[in-house]
């Protein structure tokens, strides 16, 4: 009797055991069909990361589309600076936890975990050194390289809860995938960035010919580029805003190419036919930069920036917020420049006088909220 419970007892273990197995595979099967369609999906979201352009939105899109398919506490990108010694976090969701992934990356570096990853060239999951510290859990750091066949870009760092060693590894799997994804996307940016500063760079040496022809306006168009990103700071404007300021700044006389000499350089008032030639530069301006699409957001600085608020400006006598906050930010930098240096005409006037006229055209010539901008930064010292 005994003899036949042992047996039974044998059996019914051997059965739980069996059933345990089952249930464990079914799960190891349920997360294998998921992490497929994990995969599944990041690969319908490649196309549109590898052909955009913008490095931060490159990153923050993939990061977000990561921590839709993975739970993570949180997801960095650090970014190797120019001269290729030091890696600078550019963007973490949630961006509050940034100083956390800093320090965690510090600490990686300390310990050479870090540095053996990107030697490695591989993403690899390690415990956290910063993170969970003092908590009742334990938190894990993947790391993952990001680089070309030529040097190494950046890196990601995320920071997750410790889970299956099974599903720890699908989902470096999937990091490693990302890192592909933000490799070949970094690479085609910045081959981008390399061509929009090529074509920049020529044409603001045509930019900088029409200055050269004008010894009176030389440092112009860089003075009211400083003049205008100042004034836009003051304002609130984004960083990419502020930043097409410089490129809108230098550019917006470039019109001024195609007018003759005798006409650019008259050191008497122009005839009414001499000015209607000279009115054509904003158009001229727009027209050499058509077609070339990265230029495209500068063309309200160009195109613009002779327009009055009052509606008697060219060449479109464009009105009040008719006219791009671009083209009234311009106009104010530029006036006060005009004023406050040399020309054939006349001598510079007080930076004083200069701002008494800006005030008394407000509302008339420029618009009013640029004015009070631009006094604004000018009291506080940031216009020189």
């Amino acid at each position: 009797m005994e003899i036949i419970e042992e047996k039974l007892s044998s059996r019914s273990e051997a059965e739980k055991s069996i059933v345990e197995k089952l249930h464990y595979l079914e799960g190891q099967n349920q997360a294998l069909i998921a992490i497929q369609d994990k995969l599944e999906r990041l690969s319908d979201f490649r196309s549109d990361m590898v052909l955009s352009r913008e490095i931060h939105s490159i990153l923050k899109s993939g990061i977000s589309k990561f921590q839709e398919l993975v739970k993570t506490k949180v997801c960095s990108v650090f970014l190797v600076d120019s001269e290729g010694f030091e890696f600078l976090h550019e963007v973490s969701i949630p961006d509050e936890l940034s100083h956390r992934v800093r320090m965690e990356l510090d600490a990686q570096i300390n310990s050479g975990t870090f540095g053996w990853i990107i030697n490695n060239g591989h993403p690899a999951c390690v415990p956290a050194e910063v993170f969970g510290k003092g908590e009742a859990r334990s938190l894990s750091t993947m790391i993952a390289p990001l680089s070309n066949k030529e040097r190494t870009l950046g890196a990601v760092i995320i920071i997750f809860e410790e889970d299956e060693d099974f599903i720890r590894q699908q989902t470096l799997k999937l990091l490693y995938i990302l890192a592909g994804f933000f490799s070949l996307s970094l690479e085609n940016a910045y081959l981008f960035e390399d061509l929009k500063r090529s074509y920049f760079d020529t044409i603001r040496a045509v930019a900088n010919s029409v200055e050269a022809r004008d010894p009176y306006t030389r440092g112009h168009s860089g003075r009211v580029a400083d003049i205008s990103k100042v004034v836009a700071a003051e304002l609130g404007w984004s960083k990419r805003e502020i930043e097409l300021i410089d490129w809108g700044g230098i550019l917006h006389d470039l019109g001024k190419v195609g007018i003759h000499d005798a006409i650019l350089n008259k050191p008497g008032k122009l005839t009414d036919e001499e000015f209607e030639i000279m009115k054509s530069h904003p158009l001229i301006g727009s027209q050499i930069i058509e077609g070339i699409s990265f230029l495209e957001p500068v063309t309200p600085f160009i195109l613009e920036h002779h327009e009055r608020f009052d509606g008697r400006g060219y060449p479109r006598g464009l009105k009040g917020d008719r006219i791009s906050k671009e083209g009234r930010i311009l106009a104010v930098a530029d006036a006060f420049d005009a004023m406050t240096t040399d020309r054939p005409y006349r001598k510079a006037l007080a930076a004083r006088t200069a701002m008494d006229e800006l005030l008394r055209v407000a509302g008339t010539q420029l618009d009013p909220e640029m004015v009070t901008a631009f006094e604004k930064s000018w009291r506080a010292g940031k216009i020189k």
